[in-house]
């Protein structure tokens, strides 16, 4: 729909004072730290080649035996095709004309209100695709078998996009189906199952306050204790619409470490390159299906396994704001050896803290990031491939262009990209976390 008058009457005053102010969060932190990487296009693809194995012809041998036989490299090559991220707008000749008549006062500018706030709804869209851009929404902490147990007492902890989740699931019933999520356990990365999602009258998908979902029946007694395991969303039977249209989205973080292919590659440990892997934790040691107030040594456990399996440490914690409350509540009882304080400012109180780190690592965040969850990122692991840097298309020379039979002008904007982890084991999440049930 254009911008008119009738919609821009709130900015076009006959005073108006000062720029608009701002009333939405605008912050993009995590799109902001994906690397541009400099890649070279073959049409729409692009090929990153990955180190999988080592050679295996290496081994001690007695005087005079036969060498070891002849092993070599292997590798894997990663097939990124870009996503296509657009946005449009429209605004009417007579709104055009009232921006001109206006007093240097009066009104901010078309281009200001329309334009420019485009580029930023354009990338929250990408921030928000950063973590779960595809299918692959999220994680279940818990261990637990409900396979022959009634629906309603099948709920879930999850921690991820459940908004993207339910919106999903309602888009589907609409289109008539019904929405199926893949269980991947990350040890191996096998599907455990493929289970129906139940629909609560009352909560949809779940309880987005208490980050439940509703699953009909789900083993998952088989997987270790403190493992987590990864949802993907798919269809119950043929392809819906709101399924298809997640294959445009571009990768995000939760498809990169825990889907069981990784652009083309299977990671799985039966049939494919197990390096490929990421770490994805569940502080839930005790094999119970609850969550797990944050705790020092769960942190310490993440970054442990990631280390077994790059042989690298994180340079960034990623997490939601929610997690500031419970990590700070552990530290205010953690003794002045494990905890640095700065109290050269003596004639100050300040009871709280201006920055949070763990082990040197500094924790981030961004509204995004999953809820009871803790990202860990080796940011240089993670590639911005861009076929198409975002801007305005102007390919026939003017960003504007006259609306057919309509007293009006649209233009879009277009950002042709993909978002790549080239090393998924340098990075890891830890799930399953309480929060406050509030935010």
């Amino acid at each position: 729909m254009a911008a008119t008058r009738t919609t821009l009457s709130d900015i076009l005053k006959d005073f108006y004072l000062g720029p608009i102010q701002d009333q939405l969060n605008e912050e993009v932190l995590a799109l902001d730290l994906m690397e541009k990487a400099t890649v070279d296009w073959s049409g729409k693809q692009v090929i990153i080649p990955v180190h999988v194995a080592r050679n295996s012809g290496v081994g001690y041998r007695a005087e005079s035996v036969a060498l070891p036989g002849a092993g070599e490299q292997d590798f894997e090559r990663l097939v990124v095709e870009a996503s296509f991220l657009y946005g449009r707008f429209q605004i009417s000749g007579p709104a055009i004309a009232s921006a001109k008549t206006g007093g240097k006062n009066s009104f901010i500018g078309y281009v200001d209100a329309e334009m420019t706030k485009l580029v930023s709804d354009v990338r929250n869209q990408a921030n928000k695709c950063v973590f779960s851009g595809g299918a692959t929404v999220g994680f279940l902490n818990e261990k637990k078998n409900t396979a022959g147990a009634p629906p309603a007492g099948s709920e879930w902890d999850f921690s991820g996009d459940i908004d993207k989740l339910e919106t999903t699931r309602a888009a589907v019933a609409a289109a008539g189906g019904v929405l199926n999520l893949r269980v991947i356990r990350a040890d191996t990365y096998a599907t455990v199952n493929t289970i129906r999602v139940q629909a609560p009258a009352a909560a949809g998908v779940g309880s987005i306050a208490a980050g439940q979902i509703m699953l009909d029946a789900l083993d998952t007694s088989a997987v270790p204790n403190g493992t987590a395991c990864v949802v993907v969303m798919q269809d119950d039977a043929g392809a819906t619409a709101p399924i298809t249209a997640l294959a445009d989205e571009p990768t995000g973080i939760f498809g990169n470490l825990g889907f069981n292919t990784l652009f083309g590659v299977d990671r799985t440990d039966a049939t494919g390159a197990a390096a490929l892997q990421s770490v994805l934790h569940s502080p839930d040691d005790a094999g119970n299906d609850n969550r797990d107030d944050v705790s020092l040594g769960a942190l310490q456990r993440l970054l442990d396994g990631i280390s077994i399996a790059s042989d690298e440490v994180p340079n960034l914690f990623l997490v939601h704001p929610s997690f500031r409350q419970e990590y700070a509540q552990i530290l205010m009882g953690t003794s002045a050896g494990n905890l640095t304080k700065e109290v050269s400012n003596v004639g100050k109180a300040d009871g709280g803290f201006s920055s949070l780190s763990y082990n040197n690592i500094a924790m981030r965040v961004s509204r995004h990031a999953p809820k009871g969850a803790v990202v860990a990122l080796s940011t240089a692991s993670w590639k911005l491939c861009e076929l198409e840097s975002g801007g305005f298309a102007d390919l026939d020379g003017a960003i504007l262009s006259r609306v057919a039979n309509t007293d009006a002008f649209e233009g879009f904007y277009r950002w042709y990209y993909e978002t790549v982890c080239t090393r998924p084991g340098a990075n890891g999440v830890l799930c399953g976390l309480n929060y406050p049930g509030s935010l």
